[in-house]
């Protein structure tokens, strides 16, 4: 029987693609040897075959990189193995799975991260290879993957905490996801971290900093003091407790976010930390006042993209972000009467106090999650979808409102209270 020729297999593909189906036609010429087009205009080459009762196939190659001459000396040798008794669809799954066995911890993290990367917020991503870069790669990074034992990741684990206290933590994090890849791709068999615990690698460690709601009567002296630092910085700040916003959605924000004349701010869906159940942009409705805030803020800007402009790193032009957001710890920090007037707080804490205060003025569950862009818990955070966009502008309003009281020192804003600091 004649051999399939290069005009039947451009024609085959063709004909596959135009009719939308799977198409196969046999070489003739080597046992088993087939051609299948598929759907979508491509052909590969294959050979059939059987293992005892079974018909199998092992692929050879995608047409027209395995041209019909080296298809068919390829399933010369592949038809001399299965005649030798070697099921080769087999054999070529386990060489692949050795080949994946001797990667390198490195080599499973970058596969990893891959994956990862479209899953994790950019501040987690990046916090993690810094992780793996710092103190999992240079201890480890070498070793094949299937040869890590928990010794290994405990000696990591502790060398780690030298860096920092809440290091660790993230540490063993990292190292138990790149191993649930490698276990979840047929690289090892088990999790070397699996039965390993922080405490007992480095000894309970200090329970997680409570956060900072400021009072009424902090507030009424919070707010007046930020007159006493830089209006970038003052305004920065106010719309970080106004809007509760996390400080680097803020700082990181840019001046194309906003559309003033409608009275929102619209943080793209990728710099959303709630992203399992949501998709587009996190709208979020600013009263007139954070309006006249933001369009300060731009003019300040000078023409910059960014809302909130910082110096590049050196020598770079790439944006040091963490400046901004670290520059505005320290402001709080400076403000006049910090430690005395109120409580030492964090960019953070003005986001627990918005929560707070949102929870005192009687806002709703449901809008005081959405306000914060928090899920919804259980089977609302799957099928509850609504974005309560006219029901947060009220809230922020009455938030606002509450502020302008409390600063003022008006009678009405003493009404609402938060516990004071113990």
């Amino acid at each position: 029987m004649a051999g399939i020729t290069d005009k039947e297999v451009r024609s085959l593909i063709a004909r596959a693609e135009k009719e939308g189906k799977k198409l196969t036609q046999a070489d003739g010429t080597i046992p088993g040897l087939t051609l299948v087009a598929s759907s979508s205009g491509t052909g590969s080459w294959r050979l059939r075959y059987y293992a005892g009762s079974k018909q199998k196939e092992a692929t050879i190659g995608q047409y027209p990189a395995w041209g019909i001459a080296e298809a068919r000396e390829r399933a010369k040798e592949l038809r001399r193995a299965v005649d030798d008794g070697v099921d080769v669809a087999m054999e070529k799954q386990r060489r692949k799975q050795e080949a994946a066995a001797a990667a390198t911890v490195d080599e499973l993290a970058k596969e990893y991260f891959e994956k990862a990367e479209k899953e994790l917020s950019p501040h987690t991503f990046g916090q993690r290879k810094s992780i793996h870069e710092r103190f999992v790669s240079p201890n480890i990074g070498a070793y094949r993957a299937d040869s890590i034992t928990p010794a290994l990741i405990v000696d990591v684990v502790k060398k780690s905490l030298a860096a920092g206290k809440t290091l660790p933590n993230i540490t063993l994090t990292h190292c138990s996801l790149i191993f649930a890849h490698a276990v979840g791709n047929a690289i090892r068999e088990n999790n070397p971290c699996r039965d390993l615990k922080l405490s007992a690698i480095v000894g309970k460690q200090d329970a997680p900093k409570q956060r900072t709601a400021l009072t009424a009567e902090e507030l009424a002296a919070f707010l007046p003091a930020l007159d006493t630092i830089p209006r970038q910085y003052a305004l920065a700040i106010r719309l970080l407790l106004l809007t509760g916003v996390r400080v680097g959605t803020l700082t990181e924000a840019l001046i194309s976010e906003f559309d003033l004349d409608a009275g929102q701010w619209s943080v793209p869906w990728e710099r959303r930390k709630n992203r399992r159940h949501t998709t587009g942009p996190f709208v979020i409705p600013l009263p007139a006042e954070a309006v006249e805030w933001v369009r300060e803020l731009i003019k300040l800007a000078d023409r910059d993209a960014y809302l909130l402009p910082v110096e590049s790193r050196r020598h770079s032009d790439a944006r040091n972000s963490m400046s901004k957001r670290t520059t505005i710890g320290d402001w709080l920090d400076k403000v006049q009467g910090c430690g005395k007037l109120w409580r030492r707080i964090t960019p953070h804490d003005l986001r627990s106090s918005c929560k707070s205060w949102l929870s005192a003025l009687r806002v709703d569950y449901e809008t005081r999650q959405r306000y914060l862009d928090h899920a919804l818990e259980g089977m609302d955070a799957i099928y509850d979808k609504a974005d309560l966009l006219a029901d947060r502008l009220v809230a922020a309003d009455k938030w606002m409102s509450c502020q302008r009281d409390i600063e003022s020192g008006k009678e009405s804003a003493k009404v609402i209270k938060l516990p004071s600091a113990a």
